[in-house]
């Protein structure tokens, strides 16, 4: 089942949480595979935590109005409106036309929306992860351009390899609000995604269940084996500039 935002009021002045996700019509736009409405959940998919593997199977049918896979958790809550109210625009065949939603129940209904659904993420081992951004098959690819120690170097930000890159310096800013207080309800380590499969299910009532495909796995990169990569500065480099991660969620070299 494919799901729009709005439809027209069966009513008049219906109560914000009365207006429904769901279109009469089948309808072939999403707002982002970032959200299923089916599920109630929302799913950040910081770069290169494994997020392919869990967008696959969360993600609706549909075109996307926003195509960009990785969005952090601001820019989904502020689209939330903009897509509801692509959906409530153009609807009116009544009169008088106090059948269609207000401005106000629309925001209403998004902010509902956002404070209901279940909001959950990946992160991972930095150390790890920086080896993955520099190995990458997609984005700015940059291992036969430059050496890892170089990469290291010139690494400052959590997405700067990506085609469509946040400036987040570090994995949690992608999940925080604008006073820097993280605002997901659950966030796994990529290291330890079979329990989180397991826990996400019990916090979702069974919503959500997911499976470990290991999907877009890059046979080239050394992440598995990234120590391996490292030498003691660029290893300090790593845990200087991501250390708000390191100490955030408690992971070691």
């Amino acid at each position: 089942m494919i799901f729009a935002a709005m439809k027209l009021f069966k009513k008049s002045r219906r109560s914000p949480a009365e207006i429904p996700t769901e279109s009469a019509e089948a309808a072939s736009q999403i707002l982002n595979e970032a959200i299923n409405f089916a599920a109630r959940c929302i799913f950040i998919a910081i770069p290169k935590t494994g997020t392919t593997t869990v967008r696959d199977q969360l993600c609706e049918q549909g075109v996307p109005l926003i195509p960009n896979s990785h969005l952090d958790i601001l820019q989904i809550r502020d689209s939330l409106y903009v897509f509801l109210l692509i959906n409530a625009l153009g609807k009116n065949t009544t009169f008088p036309s106090d059948t269609v939603p207000a401005d106000a129940d629309i925001r209403t209904r998004a902010d509902e929306i956002f404070r209901s659904f279940f909001k959950f993420s990946a992160v991972r081992n930095p150390w790890a992860r920086a080896v993955s951004l520099y190995s990458r098959r997609e984005g700015v690819q940059l291992k036969d351009k430059m050496s890892f120690d170089q990469f290291c170097e010139r690494h400052f930000y959590a997405s700067d390899t990506c085609q469509h890159p946040t400036l987040h310096k570090n994995q949690i800013d992608w999940l925080c609000d604008e006073d820097g207080q993280c605002i997901m309800d659950y966030v796994y380590k990529l290291e330890e995604f079979d329990i989180a499969a397991q826990e996400i299910a019990s916090r979702t009532d069974g919503r959500i269940k997911l499976v470990n495909q290991s999907a877009n796995v890059n046979p080239d990169s050394n992440a598995t084996n990234y120590r391996e990569l490292y030498t003691e500065k660029t290893k300090r480099i790593i845990a200087t500039r991501f250390e708000r991660d390191i100490d955030h969620f408690g992971y070691v070299f």
